[in-house]
């Protein structure tokens, strides 16, 4: 959601002549990291996804600081000394907290950045509209106190500022015109508007639009660190996600995700895409770069007695010429991974057509109806494969010799089966991710 959100932020700069601006909204120490960052900044080369700037929030701690200030002289801010728990209950009670009249604020904010108060024990709140029916105006907390150490500042400071209060002011810093973003910052809208009105800051044009969700999948992060937590996924790159890692992962093109943004647009009902529709519009990408190979799944023997072929030249694509072919050499004796049934007529794939184990004629006719199966010659040149599946199982197989010409990172087609992306390859044995139908 995040990735396409950020395409349509980028096509839109792209299409206004503007400049598309990366901004880190790292300023919650405890949620922020190196590892976000880097992962960030690797997707978006990866998506070809260049952005003209890059900011990270948590430089501009000072000015954060300043506005803070301002709101306190100007009596719109104040330290408030309540737990959480009665800070929640009097907003839902539109009652305005004590704090406001007791306490001199602007002493009370430099004990709170001189560290003299511990964590929850005070915040700095706005003086808002306890009226309003919008929830978020009621008094919002906009600075709280976090001893915990930053990837970036370290432990050089400890009153971290709320998103709305950061983004609000970080809009303005950057000279923002124009922002695309999810509509579940809708109602935060008035608070960043009140927040400028107050502090005098530029207004930006505003667009928001509906989430992205994929239908089955988890799309959050929090459900999918709780997956993560719980052992249930083995990283932001496991095949069972749809993060944009774990689909890089299965071979998915980047040029995908631009062709999903334009399909849905700045829709502002909530969008909700079928992998289906993710693997239609991937597969549209792939299919003509995709090489074809043999893999048979459950190897089981058997013989075809009395054919004359000695090989056979198959292409490495049905259409692309370019991609040329292979040549495999073959004998009596066969790999199948159906049950071959008999009276029955079945075509070895770019090969011949067989009927109870005796060869029936080489051309492919329509007429005889034979059940299409795959195969493999039996030959100590056949390669063990294995290929990670979207569910967490491993598939195992053998395939045809030609396959290890495929090199690292290559999308490949197991023909008839499922395109897979080699991710690892030893002399004896090929490692795939599943990628999709």
């Amino acid at each position: 959601g995040h990735a396409l959100v950020f395409i349509i932020n980028k096509a839109y700069a792209d299409k206004y002549k503007g400049k598309c601006v990366l901004r880190l909204d790292d300023t919650n120490p405890e949620k922020s990291s190196q590892e976000y960052v880097d992962s960030i900044e690797e997707d978006c080369q990866w998506l070809k996804l260049k952005y003209d700037e890059k900011i990270s929030a948590s430089t501009h701690m000072e000015q954060y600081y300043k506005y803070a200030e301002q709101l306190i002289d100007m009596k719109r801010a104040y330290v408030c000394f309540c737990a959480q728990e009665e800070v929640k209950q009097g907003r839902e009670k539109r009652k305005r907290c004590s704090c406001l009249t007791k306490y001199n604020h602007k002493e009370e904010w430099e004990k709170m950045l001189e560290g003299k108060y511990k964590e929850e024990q005070c915040s700095l709140r706005l003086v808002g509209d306890m009226t309003s029916d919008n929830g978020v105006l009621r008094d919002p907390i906009i600075m709280r106190i976090s001893y915990h150490p930053h990837y970036l500042q370290k432990k050089k400071y400890h009153v971290w500022p709320m998103y709305d209060f950061q983004s609000a002011i970080e809009d303005s810093l950057q000279k923002i015109t124009h922002v695309i973003r999810s509509k579940e910052f809708e109602l935060r809208l008035a608070l960043h508007n009140l927040l400028k009105d107050l502090l005098k800051l530029s207004k930006e044009e505003v667009i928001e639009i509906g989430r992205f969700n994929i239908i089955g999948k988890p799309t959050q992060g929090r459900e999918i660190k709780k997956l993560l937590d719980e052992g249930k996924a083995k990283g932001w790159d496991d095949p069972q996600l749809v993060t944009i890692m774990a689909l890089r992962r299965r071979g998915f093109d980047p040029q995908t995700f631009w062709d999903l943004a334009k399909e849905v647009g700045l829709s502002k009902s909530e969008t909700n895409i079928s992998e289906e529709m993710l693997e239609t519009l991937n597969r549209k990408r792939i299919d003509k770069k995709a090489k074809r190979y043999f893999m048979v799944e459950n190897p089981k023997k058997i013989m075809i007695g009395d054919h004359k072929l000695k090989e056979t030249t198959v292409p490495l694509h049905p259409e692309i010429k370019e991609h040329g072919h292979r040549i495999i050499k073959i004998s009596n004796e066969f790999y199948v991974e159906d049950d071959i049934k008999k009276g029955k007529i079945y075509r070895f794939m770019h090969l011949f057509n067989f009927k109870d184990n005796k060869f029936v004629s080489e051309p492919y006719d329509q007429k005889l109806n034979a059940q299409l199966i795959h195969w493999l010659p039996v030959n100590k040149d056949l390669i063990n494969v294995e290929v990670l599946m979207t569910d967490g199982t491993i598939k195992e197989g053998l395939a045809e010799p030609a396959i290890k010409e495929a090199k690292v990172d290559d999308v490949i087609q197991f023909e008839r089966k499922f395109f897979a992306r080699l991710v690892k390859k030893e002399k004896e044995k090929l490692y795939f991710v599943y990628t999709h139908k």
